[in-house]
């Protein structure tokens, strides 16, 4: 038994559908004729303080959130020294004088720790200095 191929182009193109005579014509009045009137409903909503308030109290939080990032990733400002003691005499009278000479030179040699670890310099170098 042999099969007979069947190709697309041996199809015959009719449409199967049709639409009656004047079907579009009357179709809009119909339909709009069919649907109920429009009622308009006033609605009132009440705003509480919330709702009214809520876009200023995301945004003070945003702002706030944004400094402390800044504080905690940036760090906080230094203090400045006031007194300078690389400069004049040492007048250490007191336990706070004292307290703040040990600081001031603290901060000054951890500073010099940073640097010689983050800025790498190599000084062992032979330099001609002549």
């Amino acid at each position: 038994m042999e099969k007979k191929r069947i190709l697309l182009k041996d199809i015959e193109k009719v449409d199967p559908f049709k639409v009656p005579e004047g079907y579009f014509d009357n179709l809009t009045d119909e339909v709009i004729s069919k649907l109920p009137e429009n009622t308009v409903r006033k609605v009132s909503i009440k705003v509480n303080w919330w709702y009214r308030n809520r876009p200023w109290i995301y945004m003070a939080a945003m702002i706030t959130g944004v400094i402390l990032l800044i504080r905690i990733f940036a760090g906080s400002p230094t203090q400045t020294q006031s007194k300078s003691y690389a400069s004049g005499g040492l007048n250490l009278t007191s336990l706070s004088d004292i307290d703040d000479f040990y600081n001031y030179y603290e901060d000054g040699l951890a500073r010099i720790v940073y640097d010689d670890a983050f800025y790498l310099t190599d000084f062992t170098e032979d330099t001609d200095l002549n």
